[in-house]
């Protein structure tokens, strides 16, 4: 009799584990990621100046009330690579303290000027990395195949608390001058997101490409089996509010289903732009 009673017990042990993952999985909510080329700082920077900004950066972010954010650009460049110092991240962290930042670390080993900032109350990092657009892109700050600026992608595999699923997001920022280096950067994604795919991971990748999203540097991604967000308009704009090219910031993904449309932020605060990037989102679950 106790034997049987054991078994029962099991099997309620059971069902109620079962229910109570598929109420959590139920009640999920959507959470919102976004894109932004934040731009960059440089010494005696007469436009765009950090500081005529680095409110409207804020309140843009506060608009969006995104869960998770990746940048392109977040530099205070003083030349050479690996400057300890980021004016613009420590004053998003400090003036938006819901967040908390990963794809960041010593710069002397880990490139910091991407990172993805992320609501800590719903998402926590479990792993992180990068990759350089180059011949030997495990070298940090190595520079592309024609020589041209280093340009990288950093990467964070999140737990999402509410669902207990892990997935990837990596933040892309590839070459604009150069179509053959962009090319190349797009063969390599693909190459490092293969291990991911293989293990059924969801995954995001977002950022500046650099390219419209029918170029072959985004629809190779998409072709792998990732939905492409549609455009919202424009994304560069000059920093006049100039919409002259196609979308060239971009989100894909797979693995979840986008809720509503792609949001892309474009307004002045106090009559400053944010960025010559506007911020692009959506919401996925």
């Amino acid at each position: 009799m106790n034997m049987v009673f054991k078994r029962v017990g099991t099997i309620l042990m059971v069902g109620l584990m079962l229910m109570t993952a598929i109420l959590n999985a139920a009640v999920a909510e959507p959470f919102r990621i976004a894109t932004f080329n934040v731009h960059y700082i440089s010494p005696n920077q007469t436009k765009m100046v950090w500081a005529d900004r680095r409110d409207a950066v804020v309140a843009a972010l506060s608009d969006m009330n995104a869960d998770l954010v990746a940048f392109q650009e977040m530099e205070t460049f003083i030349g050479g690579s690996g400057n300890p110092e980021n004016q613009q991240l420590d004053w998003v962290l400090q003036h938006l303290p819901e967040y908390q930042a990963a794809a960041v670390g010593d710069p002397r080993t880990y490139p910091a000027t991407q990172p993805i900032i992320y609501r800590a109350e719903r998402f926590t990092p479990l792993e992180q990395g990068y990759f350089f657009y180059s011949a030997t892109p495990d070298v940090i700050y190595s520079r592309q195949w024609n020589g041209g600026h280093a340009y990288f992608s950093s990467w964070v595999k999140f737990l999402d608390r509410q669902t207990e699923q892990a997935f990837y997001v990596l933040n892309v920022h590839n070459d604009y001058s150069s179509r053959s280096n962009r090319i190349k950067t797009t063969e390599l994604i693909m190459q490092r997101m293969q291990p991911w795919l293989q293990s059924d991971a969801p995954i995001v990748v977002l950022g500046d490409l650099n390219a419209p999203g029918w170029f072959a540097e985004v629809a190779a991604i998409r072709d792998l089996g990732f939905t492409l967000a549609s455009s919202a308009g424009s994304t560069f704009h000059f920093n006049r509010g100039l919409h002259l090219f196609p979308a060239i910031d971009h989100i894909l993904f797979t693995g979840f289903q986008q809720q509503g449309d792609t949001e892309r932020l474009n307004r002045r605060y106090d009559g400053v732009w944010p960025s010559d990037h506007h911020p692009v989102y959506i919401s996925l679950q």
